[in-house]
């Protein structure tokens, strides 16, 4: 019989040999980035073993019959005399073949748990499996031979191994497993696709990628004619921040850095500039940038754009409009977009915190698929204090180990640093000359004033006779509902208010971007038009917008820091006015993260003169994670997802299914809702044009993706609420509002009848 793994629809088939060598040698190539070439060989060639089956061939041949083939190679592997064979030392030699067998195993359906017999899906039972067909290896081995030389173990476990530091060695393991992983799911979906469709094949292999050399270059000529002008003022410090980080990249070796900038400091630039000195200094291959907020990497990525080239970079994350794209540019280079983003083959990747960190902890094919992309890298993580608290000891791990074994280097930019070394990763702090410290007073550039108690706080009425008494202000709130409350009371005392906007999740991500567009415009205006803008904190982070006052309801002193970067953004004065005021009841969550932190801040501000000093962000970071009162440990990984990766369990029997199931940054209770409405003509038809295509899409990814730039997140109970308000209709997976008179203009999505919000803070 002759072996196929794959038939196209021109009727021609792959020889199952060819793809299992091509497959075995892609991920080699992969896995090479890290030391374990020979080991994702293996799995490369064990992968579609099954296909060596009577059944499978009368499928491809095309029988419509269910079969399992990702059992076979993972069952053979697990075999003693196989393993004994092939892989490294006798003692540890199980271990190994145990990753290759769970990467094998759910190369489709995901890594699951290790498990028992008795548990549904579970790599256990399908280890326990059996068939009362010929082994499919038997064919498999008169076709293909597997390398007679032992596999070496990987250098990321090798060095553990012979140490008695080995709390974290199931830890490194799982991650080499999912490192594994992704080398082969990668492999098999480009042999696959190059198989399938050669326009794509001959499109990603003709595609000449800038080097990181010639980046560097770019960015230099970029930044050139802003060299030559005279500095002045905050440039100065601007120029100097620049050239530390340079001079840094080069004399430091691949490690943890912290990079200290304050607000308005030109930190994103810098950044970027040590990256690539960074990565032409040692060698490395990518550039990975992970900001937190959706809101702002449009912003960012624009930034990097015209520094470096659009050729350069690939934006991953769910605002990205793809349609808008695919209209502006050409139809190959649209698509080469597209499969770059599958699998991150790009030398500048921009992408989110959440689809960079639940990747890191995901099981899920699609997730995994990019992960040996990221080893022998230089990943800049923007605003790392906002890595979310419960999940802050899982993530510095996985920064520390892509650091230790996998040829990264890790940056946590922010001008709020907390005590990483005190959380037990050291990093090393880039800025020498100047100091942050020499920064915190050059850009000292706002003076903060307290308002209010828990006990006394600040009315809405007083807070709207300050916003009125100002031509330009920004009032940042913590809550949607705190937002809309005043927006509706500012327009109560003048209803014709010039230049007055509201921006807050209750808007999709295309209309707050034109919204913050128009604000900008208004700005910039010589006349100095007036501008008063009530917001969440979506507008802290990253949006590059200058007031001279700026109200900000109680919050943690990270979040108050940042709104200061919103005011005297440029030094236009001597000092800014920042007023920070205690809310009313609906301005302040009851309980939770916001409530939490606004009480450390408050805490803190009773002892220190300054609320923004280097001191009084490290006092109030050591007390948010726990370092005061040696809480520590629970609350940086609230979730136990490190308790469930150590030693004691001495088999390796990894859960990826449940650790992928506890590591979830965004609140598994938010739902997606597509708005259609217009807050402008063209992105109506926009995202009903994609409504109706949804419809009848091959497709259905790409539509939903581009749909994203068009949905708000809604807690499940409001979801459930419109339901019965019957607003929503429910086509393609998603849900859309079908009455117009509840998304309005100016704010957005207006809640249907009387039902209760929370109070809902926005990232």
């Amino acid at each position: 019989m002759i072996f196929y793994a794959h038939s196209r629809d021109d009727g021609c088939f792959q020889l199952l040999k060819d793809h299992l060598e091509a497959v075995g040698q892609l991920c080699k190539k992969n896995a090479d980035a890290f030391g374990a070439g020979e080991l994702a060989y293996l799995a490369g060639l064990l992968h579609d073993i099954g296909k060596f089956s009577e059944q499978f061939q009368q499928r491809v041949r095309g029988r419509n019959v269910r079969v399992d083939h990702s059992t076979a190679g993972a069952q053979w592997i697990m075999d003693k005399p196989s393993y004994h064979q092939h892989i490294g030392k006798i003692g540890a030699a199980k271990y190994m073949a145990q990753l290759v067998a769970m990467a094998v195993a759910g190369h489709h359906g995901g890594l699951q748990n290790f498990g028992t017999q008795d548990e549904e899906s579970s790599f256990k039972k399908r280890m326990s499996k059996r068939s009362d067909e010929v082994p499919p290896w038997l064919s498999a081995w008169e076709e293909m031979t597997i390398p007679a030389a032992k596999i070496p173990f990987p250098p990321s476990l090798y060095k553990e191994l012979l140490t008695e530091k080995k709390a974290l060695l199931a830890w490194k393991y799982s991650f080499l497993g999912r490192m594994l992983y992704s080398c082969l799911v990668d492999a098999d979906s480009v042999d696959t696709r190059n198989f399938t469709s050669e326009a794509d094949r001959l499109l990603v292999e003709q595609q000449k990628q800038p080097s990181m050399v010639e980046l560097l270059q770019r960015l230099n000529q970029h930044l050139l004619p802003f060299e030559k002008k005279e500095p002045t003022g905050i440039n100065i410090q601007r120029r100097l921040i620049q050239q530390a980080c340079r001079r840094r990249a080069r004399q430091e070796n691949r490690q943890l850095f912290a990079l200290s900038v304050p607000t308005g400091g030109g930190k994103t630039l810098s950044s970027m500039a040590f990256a690539l000195e960074h990565a032409v200094e040692h060698q490395l291959r990518r550039i990975i940038y992970v900001i937190p907020f959706t809101s702002i990497i449009e912003q960012s990525a624009d930034v990097f754009r015209k520094a470096i080239g659009d050729d350069a970079i690939l934006e991953h994350h769910s605002n990205f409009n793809l349609e808008e794209y695919e209209e502006n540019t050409d139809p190959q280079k649209a698509r080469l977009l597209k499969l770059s983003a599958e699998n991150w083959d790009a030398p500048v990747v921009v992408t989110t915190s959440v689809q960079f960190f639940e990747s890191l902890f995901s099981n899920k094919r699609s997730q995994c698929r990019k992960l040996h992309q990221i080893a022998g890298s230089v990943i800049v993580i923007d605003e790392a204090q906002s890595l979310p608290r419960g999940y802050m000891m899982p993530c510095l791990h996985a920064l520390q180990e892509l650091v230790d074994h996998y040829n990264c280097s890790v940056v946590l930019c922010t001008a709020t640093q907390p005590s990483w070394d005190k959380l037990g990763f050291p990093a090393l702090e880039i800025m020498d000359e100047p100091s942050p410290q020499d920064l915190m007073v050059s850009f000292e550039r706002v003076k903060m004033t307290p308002y209010g108690s828990v006990d006394e706080a600040v009315s809405d009425e007083t807070v709207v006779e300050w916003m009125l008494g100002a031509q330009q202000v920004l009032c940042i709130v913590n809550t949607r509902k705190h937002a809309k409350l005043l927006f509706e009371r500012f327009k109560m005392h003048a209803s014709e208010v010039d230049g007055l906007y509201h921006l807050s999740g209750r808007m999709h991500p295309a209309h707050r971007q034109a919204v913050i567009k128009k604000i900008r415009e208004r700005l910039a205006d010589s006349r100095g038009l007036p501008c008063r803008v009530v917001s969440t904190q979506l507008i802290e982070a990253g949006v590059d917008i200058d007031f001279p006052l700026v109200l900000r309801a109680m919050a943690g002193l990270d979040s108050i820091a940042q709104a200061a970067g919103r005011c005297n953004r440029e030094g236009k004065s001597e000092l800014g006015d920042l007023r920070v005021f205690y809310p009313e009841r609906h301005g302040m969550p009851s309980k939770g993260w916001m409530k939490e932190t606004a009480v450390e801040a408050q805490h803190v501000l009773r002892y220190e003169n300054n609320g923004l000093s280097l001191s009084a962000i490290k006092n109030y970071f050591n007390r948010i994670h726990g370092l005061c009162d040696h809480t520590m440990r629970k609350k940086t990984d609230d979730r136990g997802i490190m308790e469930l990766l150590k030693l004691k369990n001495t088999n390796f029997e990894i859960p990826y299914k449940e650790i992928a199931n506890r590591f979830e940054f965004i609140d598994g209770q938010m739902e997606s809702i597509i708005i259609p409405f217009e807050f402008n003509k063209k992105k109506s038809t926009r995202a009903k044009r994609m409504l109706e295509e949804l419809q009848h899409s091959q497709n259905p990814a790409s539509v939903l993706r581009k749909l994203q730039a068009y949905s708000v997140q809604v807690y499940r109970h409001e979801l459930q609420a419109m339901l019965h308000a019957d607003l929503l209709k429910f086509q393609g997976g998603v849900y859309y509002l079908i009455d117009s008179s509840c998304y309005d203009s100016k704010m957005g999505l207006v809640q249907p009848g009387n039902y209760i919000e929370n109070g809902i803070p926005i990232f």
